[in-house]
């Protein structure tokens, strides 16, 4: 007893199957993770280390170098590349493909630990791997006309972070802005002096003077007590009283030599929201979340927040990644069923028959609810790739019930019963389907070992349409002639082969006899084919990933170097009045001296979030080429840079953060920079390119003060205690901390600004020596020295990258301009230059796509091989599959889409497809031969006999990718292209297998085969 014939006997049990584990798929559907990327870890790990502002050179030695030598023995590694700036460094670490990401962490961590005891003591570190999650999907701020920044700091970190922090799906929540509380003790360096005191004893005396300590234990009354010195300071007035020294008996009161103030820390950042001051809290999700549930908790978590905040405090939204997923998952849905509808469309058009129709279509749903389950059941979630896979496969996941419905449905008229036309349905198309059915799904198996950020999210697609492919197949085989048999009428069969397509058939039948007559045609039309499909691909533009219109992008910016943060917040207001009077913006933060993501910077750089309107008429680049010219014309000295979010995030994640990149490596920094601003100033020349860079990053300039060291031994100093003194009175030193309510506050002692603010009132800064006090300016000299470029390494080497972005163009045709740019430029010896970015990223990911291929189609030819058990017709639907690329190339151009990792995964989407109808005719051809007919005979019968399955499957196949490939809905750009190469080589193979397949079959094996 067969597959079929079980399923007949046991419709019941069958259906009652079916209908549950699709009740389970809905289920699930509802509490699935939503994202807007699949939940992917890169083999990335990233190291900050950050030690106060020492020169970026002494970084560079005493920190960069020690960490580098560290982790490079970490098993795994692949790269490691580094900047270096004053006071930090950043140390990104690649790992090899299918590394343990949580591991290489945890050795990471280790290694820098290993290490610490050489790094300055003072040295802070921070570990990061990456992966989508570290970037925030949600983003508030919160603003006040009455509060100060500290409040509103206040505010955020102990009410609305701890109660947001706990919403399920939270992994944390990032603060940015305002300012932290400080008690500000500022001496008075003449009365010090006088007293023969110094700011060190201020701050020794602090210290001593708050505290809280046990010192025993004491039996009293028949308990135990513990004895606790209690000398805490929680109040301005006892900070007051604490008796610095004594003189004469007289104890010296802190506040008669110092005054003291609840204030703020110094300002190292700007942080702001559609222009005014505020503070942001990035939320972050945990990476198996449901990104749109999460938002809509916090949500509901501020409306109940909302009644105990101060009345004028008030919190907005400036990003919100969930609008996105909404719109792509509501976009997807629809593609889903219009794809459906149109799939039914052609049922109804060509077996004219309600019963056969909907027995057909009832495949289309019970297949996706499955599917639902078993992506559950495989820890994949709803993203762009996975609901993507289902919109291009929902004219699939319909062909094998199609084939099973017509065969049944032509073999009604003759059978007995619909039992019996079932039965021999089953077995004239069941070993045919399964092997059409496993071509598709084989060609994917080699993305398993596809690497970098085409193989991370395509897989997902991949890996999503070949359990929604097996599940049709499943359905077919079983659930499809159940109910066949149970809702099908002898009297169904036969309607369908009059008209219309009766007029088809016999036109069809016509054109293949006279093309037999004249087998020799086959020979030109390969070859005008195979040309044909070259020089359109050579016609073709290139990029990495597609481009989506997120609604969303990011502005980095740069002001000159050295700027301090009121300069580069003065520059950058004309920055937000620019972005405050452009229509199609709707909200915009602003962060200077620090970033949205993972990273060091200064206070000369930031970035902004900003978020288009919903409705509005100017697509995302033209907003950004508009934006572009306004600040570099009103906002002089600013150099920017524009990418969209996910683009960001995707280019941060792979570890090529541009579109294009020369990189530039030697020894020599001097030489490095010069010829790394030539190369600026020959790309600046190349249409398509813009924002610019020459990838030298210099720091603010520095005072150097040059200790004399006779002045210094007479004196009985050391640089060292000049240098502690010095600190002590710019900086200031937190002597302790006083809890006020439930925090931490620090006290810190410091010279007055008067002290700090000029040069030459530095120079009076009092140092202590064994005999007095003598100004600074007495004990050395103080120059003004400008600032350190940024050093940036790979692999150990000095390198820096000469960056650029795209402009209204695609990657291929610049990257061809720039690689001629870098093969005509003389190079000093020891400088080398190579191309990199995103087209670094491109070029290994069509490697890598290609061998896929390949791999595929060795695959298919096995699974034929099997199905046919010789060479002949394996090697006939070999033949059609490069042929078949014509109508992609075809479409591609056609629609003026890139070829790009899209594209080509839906290239070898064709190479599974394109093999089903040859399986589909030329099993039908070798029963026919088998049965004693000849080759053209054979062919003729093959073609009118599959002729309505094939074309009923290829135009089910192309409307439902129809939706996709016109774009329509948020995020189906990302499946555009794949869908239109789809499209184009399908069509046009359904004309090779039908018309040119036999041809070649007849031709080229003149002996029956046999069995």
């Amino acid at each position: 007893m067969n597959l079929t014939d079980w399923s007949i006997k046991n419709i019941r049990p069958v259906v009652f199957l079916t209908v549950l584990l699709c009740l389970a798929g809905a289920a699930m559907y509802r509490v699935f993770p939503v994202s807007i990327l699949p939940d992917v870890t890169f083999p990335r790990v990233v190291v900050i280390a950050e030690s106060i502002d020492r020169p970026a050179q002494t970084v560079e030695v005493s920190i960069t170098r020690p960490i580098e030598d560290s982790v490079v023995s970490v098993p795994g590694v692949r790269r490691i590349r580094s900047k270096t700036k004053r006071g930090s460094t950043e140390i990104s670490i690649d790992f090899v493909d299918g590394t343990d990401v949580l591991a290489a962490e945890q050795l990471v961590n280790t290694k820098v630990n290993q290490v610490r005891s050489e790094l300055p003591a003072d040295t802070t570190t921070e570990v990061e791997r990456m992966n989508p999650t570290v970037f925030p999907i949600y983003g508030l701020t919160l603003t006040s006309k009455s509060l100060s920044q500290t409040e509103l700091l206040n505010l955020a970190i102990y009410r609305l972070r701890p109660r947001l922090a706990r919403v399920d799906g939270v992994a944390r929540v990032v603060v940015q802005g305002g300012q932290q509380s400080e008690i500000c003790v500022t001496v008075r360096p003449d009365q010090l002096s006088a007293l023969g005191l110094t700011s060190s004893d201020v701050t020794q005396a602090i210290q001593a003077s708050n505290l809280v300590r046990s010192v025993g234990k004491l039996d009293h009354e028949f308990k135990q007590f513990h004895v606790v010195v209690n000398a805490e300071r929680r109040t301005l007035e006892s900070l007051r009283s604490i008796a610095v020294a004594t003189r004469a008996g007289t104890p010296i009161r802190l506040d008669q030599v110092a005054d003291l103030a609840s204030t703020a820390e110094d300002r190292t950042t700007v942080v702001s929201a559609n222009g005014a001051e505020s503070v942001l809290l990035n939320i972050i999700r945990q990476p198996t979340a449901n990104a749109v549930a999460m938002v809509e908790g916090v949500r509901k978590e501020l409306a109940t927040l909302k009644a105990a905040l101060p009345r004028d405090a008030e919190i907005g939204v400036y990003y919100d990644q969930s609008v996105l997923i909404k719109s792509a998952v509501d976009s997807v849905r629809e593609a889903v069923l219009i794809g459906a509808i149109l799939s039914v469309a052609v049922l109804m058009l060509f077996l004219r028959n309600l019963r056969a129709t909907l027995v057909t279509a009832s495949i289309i749903p019970a297949t996706l609810l499955i599917t639902f389950l078993l992506m559950r059941l495989a820890g994949l979630s709803l993203n762009l790739m996975t609901l993507g896979a289902l919109a291009v496969g929902v004219g699939l996941i319909i062909d094998d019930a199609i084939v099973v419905v017509e065969c049944v449905f032509r073999n009604l008229a003759d059978a007995e019963s619909v039992a019996e036309a079932v039965k021999l349905a089953s077995r004239q198309i069941a070993a045919p389907m399964i092997s059409s059915t496993a071509t598709t799904v084989v060609v994917f198996l080699p993305l398993a070992f596809l690497q970098g950020v085409s193989g991370a999210f395509f897989f997902a697609l991949a890996l999503t349409l070949t359990m929604a492919l097996i599940v049709s197949l499943v359905l077919a085989l079983c659930v499809s002639p159940s109910l066949c048999a149970a809702f099908l009428r002898p009297r169904d069969g036969g309607h369908a082969e009059d008209g219309f397509f009766q007029r088809l058939q016999n036109g069809y039948v016509k054109t293949l006899r006279a093309l037999l007559r004249h087998k020799w045609i086959v020979i030109p039309i390969a070859g005008a084919t195979l040309f044909g499909t070259w020089a359109l691909a050579s016609q073709l533009k290139s990029d990495f990933m597609p481009t989506l219109d997120e609604g969303a992008f990011i502005l980095d910016y740069w002001s000159p170097a050295g700027s301090s943060l009121a300069e580069s917040d003065r520059l950058l207001r004309k920055v937000d009045a620019i972005l405050q009077a452009t229509p199609e913006i709707d909200t915009f933060s602003r962060r200077t001296g620090t970033e949205l993501g993972f990273a060091i910077t200064e206070t000369n750089r930031g970035d902004y979030a900003i978020t288009l309107k919903t409705n509005r008429k100017r697509a995302i680049e033209d907003v950004i080429a508009d934006v572009r010219e306004h600040i570099q014309s009103e906002v002089g000295g600013l150099d920017i840079e524009f990418v969209q979010v996910l683009q960001d995030l995707l280019n941060d994640l792979a570890g090529n953060p541009e579109p294009m990149e020369i990189r530039l490596f030697g020894e020599n920094k001097a030489q490095l920079h010069e010829v790394a601003k030539a190369f600026a100033e020959d790309l600046a020349k190349i249409k398509g390119l813009a924002d610019v860079k020459s990838g030298i990053v210099e720091s603010g300039p520095e005072f150097h003060f040059v200790p004399d060291d006779g002045h210094l031994a007479r004196r009985g100093l050391t640089a060292d205690q000049v240098a502690t003194q010095l600190e002590a009175a710019i900086f200031g030193t937190v002597a302790t901390k006083v809890i006020q309510g439930d925090r931490q506050i620090p006290v810190r002692v410091r010279f007055p600004e008067s002290y700090r603010n000029r040069l030459d009132a530095i120079k009076t800064i009092p140092i202590q020596t064994a005999t007095g006090h003598v100004p600074l300016g007495e004990l050395g000299e103080i120059t003004a020295v400008a600032g350190t470029a940024q050093s940036n390494r790979e692999d150990q080497r000095r390198v820096i990258s000469v960056t650029a972005q795209l402009d209204h163009t695609d990657l291929g045709t610049v990257s061809k301009k720039v690689q001629a740019l870098i093969r005509s430029t003389p190079l000093p010896p020891g400088v080398t230059a190579r191309l990199a970015g995103q087209y670094q990223s491109q070029q290994q990911s069509f490697q890598n796509l290609e061998l896929v291929l390949g791999a595929s189609v060795i695959l298919v030819f096995a699974v034929m091989m099997f199905q046919f058990r010789r060479f002949d017709a394996p090697i006939v639907v070999l033949i059609l599959m490069p042929l078949s690329l014509f109508g992609a190339a075809l479409a591609l151009y056609i629609s003026h889409t890139a070829l790009n990792v899209s594209s080509f995964m839906g290239i070898i989407m064709l190479a599974g497809i394109v093999v089903k109808n040859g399986i589909l005719l030329l099993d039908r051809a070798q029963v026919s031969i088998d049965a004693g007919r000849s080759r053209d005979e054979a062919v003729v019968d093959a073609g009118q006999t599959r002729l309505r399955p094939i074309l009923m499957t290829t135009l089910t196949a192309i409307l439902g990718l129809v939706p996709l490939a016109l774009g329509f809905g948020a995020g189906a750009e990302m499946q555009k292209p794949l869908a239109i190469a789809v499209i184009g080589g399908l069509a046009f193979s359904t004309v090779l297998t039908l018309l040119i397949g036999p041809l070649i079959y007849a031709t080229s094996f003149k002996k029956n085969p046999t069995r």
